[in-house]
């Protein structure tokens, strides 16, 4: 019931999207702009810096997943944040959802695996175990296959590069167009202020 009503309260705040958000108390300008990730041409790119253990960023998918339905011409991507060789494995869990495009769903049932089941998925045998629990929506030897592979095995240390480039001392924490970082807030309003800034990326890009 509190995240149906937490997506409720953000499907209503972020259509409206024409706030005005103000530098220093919604967001800061990385100057100079730091590593960046690769982003779609035509697209502005929204990273979100999380993890998979954060209550924040459980509590927040809701929102962020209905965000998502709407937001027009947004490359979104995630990074799991590695503080100094912490979340490795989750890093490579986030990297292999991503490489086989599995989206919020399941990244839903991870946090509710991590957060409200109490499972270790940086276990490899818990990890199997959930995976084999989630068939519907995920091929477990697939997922697997990927996950052991050498393109995932890179993707922890390239995470604890971005997280060192950019900073992040806290999650969630999301970097629009590579240049601007949000500040702590209340799903609804962390909604609102990512919306405005891609809405101000886009005039900038000259993106519609």
């Amino acid at each position: 019931m509190k995240n149906l009503l937490i997506a409720l309260i953000g499907f209503v705040t972020f259509a409206n999207a024409d706030i005005a958000i103000k530098e220093g108390t919604d967001y800061t300008v990385i100057t100079p702009p730091a590593k960046s990730v690769p982003t779609k041409p035509g697209k502005v790119n929204v990273t979100e810096y999380f993890s998979y253990a954060c209550i924040h960023c459980s509590i927040l998918e809701p929102s962020l997943d209905q965000w998502l339905t709407t937001a027009k011409n947004v490359d979104f991507n995630r990074v799991q944040v590695v503080w100094e060789n912490n979340f490795r494995g989750y890093a490579k869990l986030c990297a292999t959802a991503q490489s086989m495009n599995l989206g919020t769903n399941f990244s839903q049932k991870v946090f509710d695996a991590v957060m409200n089941q109490h499972q270790n998925l940086e276990d490899p045998k818990q990890l199997q175990a959930f995976l084999n629990a989630n068939k519907k929506i995920v091929d477990p030897s697939k997922f697997m296959a990927t996950y052991n592979s050498f393109a995932i095995s890179t993707k922890p240390q390239e995470y604890a590069q971005y997280t060192q480039a950019y900073n992040i001392t806290g999650t969630p924490t999301f970097v629009v167009a590579n240049k601007y970082m949000t500040k702590p807030a209340q799903p609804a309003q962390l909604i609102q202020v990512i919306q405005a800034l891609v809405d101000k990326a886009k005039k900038e890009q000259k993106i519609k």
